[in-house]
């Protein structure tokens, strides 16, 4: 059965939608924030970035402009040896266009859609999270955080591929059997096995939620088998205060109205689907 690890304790990681951005990225299949460049390792490439539309070559009348030189500049290579590199990267792309006319086409297109879905990714992020105030994010904390979504459970399992076996454990916990009750094991291994219900695998934290101490789930089917959840113990937090998860309610607020940006969007887009 597959558990959670680490001590993660994310603070609204069980409000209703926890859509973060990332979910926006995975939307396109992109990374939503680019990292600017590995670490640079040559004191002038500052002066670079302040110049980077400064034409350093020229390649059968393809340009070659400073930012072109960056990745090679970051992975620490002299500036005269990142020209040479930009200058052999521009031939050999003049040559595939040459030479191989249709790959390259598609290459390029491929290219084109990648980089400019992006930069939309970037920029419309920038402008919806500029829009987000602080009205809107105590709006969300008001009526969207509840003190049910911090408590914590903590939950024993077992698991078998024989379903009978499965529900004889169940029904042996259920009389207090010694013997069915040392079959379970944490779902949670470290700390004190405790997990909020949007935390509990397999989306099984909405069922969870409606049991008590002592109360176990009846058998149901995963990938593992047939699975049994009992719950050990329920521990009841307040809701953190607002100032505490700001940032990530004002994340979730991001990608709420990215996403829902995107879909009219695609609504709007005329998309023929093709064999």
């Amino acid at each position: 059965m597959t558990t959670p690890t680490g001590n993660r304790k994310t603070l609204v990681a069980s409000i209703v939608v926890a859509t973060m951005v990332l979910a926006s990225a995975a939307y396109f299949g992109l990374e939503i924030l680019r990292s600017a460049a590995a670490k640079e390792s040559r004191s002038d490439i500052g002066s670079v970035k302040q110049t980077t539309n400064r034409i350093v070559a020229v390649v059968d009348g393809a340009e070659i402009a400073e930012a072109e030189l960056l990745p090679f500049l970051n992975a620490g290579l002299d500036k005269a040896i990142a020209v040479d590199r930009a200058i052999n990267k521009v031939i050999a792309a003049n040559s595939a266009d040459k030479l191989y006319r249709q790959a390259a086409k598609t290459a390029m297109q491929s290219a084109r859609n990648e980089v400019l879905a992006s930069v939309f990714i970037n920029q419309r992020s920038l402008e919806v999270r500029n829009g987000v105030t602080d009205k809107d994010i105590k709006v969300f904390y008001d009526t969207r955080v509840k003190d049910e979504d911090f408590t914590t459970f903590k939950l024993k399992f077992f698991v078998s591929v024989d379903a009978k076996e499965a529900q004889d454990v169940f029904d042996g916990v259920g009389r207090g059997d010694k013997e069915a009750m040392a079959k379970l094991t944490w779902v949670r291994k470290d700390g004190e096995h405790y997990m909020t219900a949007a935390e509990v695998p397999y989306g099984l934290g909405v069922a969870v939620k409606k049991l008590k101490t002592g109360q176990r789930l009846q058998p149901v089917t995963v990938r593992e088998g047939a699975l049994v959840l009992y719950v050990d113990d329920i521990k009841t937090n307040p809701k953190p205060e607002l100032a505490k998860v700001e940032g990530e309610i004002k994340d979730l607020l991001v990608a709420e109205r990215f996403n829902e940006d995107m879909k009219a969007r695609r609504a709007a887009a005329k998309i023929e689907l093709r064999s």
